[in-house]
């Protein structure tokens, strides 16, 4: 297989080595390029689909390497949203700072409730740190409750002062229409916030039971929409 799922294989030992602590990295699958970028995928509550996969590899493919990171199966934590909010914060601060210690460019792309162990973590982490990283996140859920209320509730992640923050919203979600709200919380949160519309797109839209056309021509292109993200302005 062109992919690996050893977390603490030689380079993390090397990286966990250099911080002369005793670092508890996640399990992840490592999706190796030769290239200068390196693309962090932080999945929800499930594994990754097919489309998800074959988008890592032709990333890889094209010189960006991926480690992809599923929480529910690294913690064995339920394949729920709520879930995310239980995963160790302090080993994702120790993966990201494995991460930037390779030398590449790197990128965190977290689906949904994903969100907010990577956010949390990033709020962890040094300035200069944080500054170094650009985070994608698709539709990202950090309400604090899931029922209807008069007043929204975010999750607090901590602050997230000089992060790239880019939220990628299908235009079909049901929760489009606070996307205004949510860049505001995070924009008042410290991080340096932008948006794309996903159009004609559900949530999930690369997983759906009875996708259309559309939907599942997208989700052949996952990776085109990625690499454009990452070297999009918002990125640099």
């Amino acid at each position: 297989m062109r992919f690996d799922r050893m977390v603490k294989c030689v380079c993390a030992s090397a990286v966990l080595f250099a911080f002369g602590a005793q670092a508890a990295l996640p399990e992840y699958r490592s999706f190796p390029a030769e290239g200068t970028r390196l693309l962090l995928w932080v999945s929800a509550e499930q594994s990754l689909t097919a489309p998800e996969r074959l988008a890592a590899e032709k990333l890889a493919a094209q010189g960006v390497a991926v480690w992809s990171l599923d929480p529910a199966d690294a913690y064995f934590l339920p394949q729920l949203p709520s879930s995310m909010d239980a995963v160790p914060v302090g080993d994702v601060v120790d993966w990201l700072r494995a991460a930037l210690a390779g030398g590449k460019t790197v990128a965190v792309y977290a689906v949904a409730r994903a969100a907010v162990p990577v956010l949390r973590a990033a709020a962890r982490l040094a300035p200069a740190e944080r500054a170094r990283l650009c985070m994608l996140l698709m539709y990202p859920n950090l309400y604090a409750a899931d029922a209807a209320r008069d007043e929204i509730e975010y999750l607090d992640p901590g602050r997230l002062d000089g992060l790239r923050t880019r939220v990628l919203q299908p235009r079909r979600s049901a929760a489009t229409p606070w996307l205004p709200l949510q860049l505001d919380y995070l924009a008042g949160q410290g991080a340096q916030v932008s948006h794309v519309i996903l159009e004609d797109l559900r949530e999930d839209f690369w997983a759906r039971e009875t996708p259309t056309d559309h939907e599942v021509a997208e989700s052949g292109r996952l990776d085109a929409l990625l690499l454009r993200e990452m070297e999009s302005e918002a990125c640099k």
